[in-house]
């Protein structure tokens, strides 16, 4: 017997001619769940109650060999959906459900993450904006205060206080006086870029919490944003884990790449990972050394959080440590170029007469 699935029904074939069927249902939603099942590789529950019915049976798909059919290479025969009830219209609603679903199935946790850091980079590029904006005009009136007090003191001030006299900061001031519409305005801004500081500070907790679920061991080894950047500049975090050291390395430092390709200038070092105090806060001759192995130890993380699940982590941490410490001391001292050799001169300056 030949086990010949369909996108209205399963069917046993002996000789091209059809033993025994069982006809899906004529719903949209219940042929859907049949073809995403098939799309998963699983077997469906008619097959595997015609399966069941007979001692042996052929099949024309890998997928249903792994639960007992026979592989076989004969073609099966065109089985017409009309002679069983069945039109192109109800297939059409189908596949319209199926893609619905294929759709929502398609969006990944990394998604949501990649949005949020991006929301995140917008709320910082609009706090600094909009907070040299309130700078700029709040010194018109007070410009000594910003030279005082620290950022959140400075919006804190402004917003409980408004005027310099009603200001709790000794000293005189040159600035001009502010008028009540100006006050009111000032004020409101410093409450709008308290309220950005604030929803980016909210934004910044969740891609915490995100990429501890999602690349904890990345995180453990680079902290948690500069995880959530590598993930999402990588595509997620399968991806991170089939990229190379070199490609870690490099996130973040694409359009530096492709103008040392285009023009020849000096190749990057570093990306994202510039970032982390292991590497800006070395000398610039090590920085190189430091991130590559970085990156490589980055790299046997992300593959831990993909597809083993072990917490490697804290002693990937604790390797990385020894490793910088004798990079430090490998390159302690700047090394010596040597010097580049004195240009030629131009051959009208050499020793040649001018004719007579």
């Amino acid at each position: 017997m030949l086990l010949v699935t369909t996108w209205f029904g399963s069917f046993l074939l002996d000789d091209g001619k059809v033993v025994e069927a069982r006809l899906f249902p004529k719903d949209p939603a219940a042929l859907a769940d049949r073809l995403m099942t098939v799309e998963d590789w699983k077997p469906l529950p008619e097959e595997r109650d015609l399966m069941a019915s007979v001692d042996e049976v052929f099949v024309v798909e890998p997928r249903l060999e792994r639960v007992g059919g026979r592989m076989t290479s004969e073609r099966a025969p065109f089985l017409d959906p009309a002679a069983h009830g069945y039109e192109g219209a109800l297939l059409h609603a189908a596949m319209i459900e199926v893609a619905k679903r294929q759709m929502r199935r398609a969006i990944r946790p990394e998604d949501h993450l990649h949005q949020a850091i991006a929301a995140m980079d917008d709320l910082q590029r609009e706090e600094n904006l909009i907070s040299e904006r309130l700078r700029e005009w709040y010194g018109l009136h007070f410009p000594e205060l910003a030279r005082t007090v620290d950022d959140r003191t400075y919006l804190e001030l402004i917003v409980a206080h408004g005027r310099r006299d009603r200001m709790p900061v000794e000293g005189e001031s040159v600035g001009a006086d502010l008028g009540e519409p100006e006050e009111r305005e000032v004020r409101g801004l410093a409450e709008l870029v308290g309220q950005i500081r604030g929803r980016r500070v909210s934004v910044e907790a969740y891609v915490e919490r995100a990429i501890l679920e999602l690349a904890p061991n990345v995180a453990d080894l680079a902290g948690p944003i500069i995880a959530a950047r590598l993930v999402t500049l990588a595509g997620g975090v399968e991806d991170l884990a089939r990229a190379p050291a070199g490609t870690i390395q490099l996130l973040g430092a694409e359009k530096a790449l492709f103008r040392h390709l285009r023009t020849g200038a000096r190749p990057p070092k570093h990306g994202v990972l510039f970032l982390h105090p292991f590497v800006h806060g070395a000398p610039p001759w090590q920085r190189g050394a430091i991130a590559r192995a970085f990156a490589a130890k980055i790299a046997l993380a992300a593959r831990a959080d993909a597809f083993t699940h072990r917490r490697i982590g804290p002693d990937l941490a604790r390797a990385l440590t020894t490793t910088i410490e004798d990079i430090r001391r490998r390159k302690e001292k700047r090394p010596t170029r040597p010097r580049a050799r004195a240009a030629k001169e131009p051959r009208s300056a050499r020793g040649r007469t001018r004719p007579r």
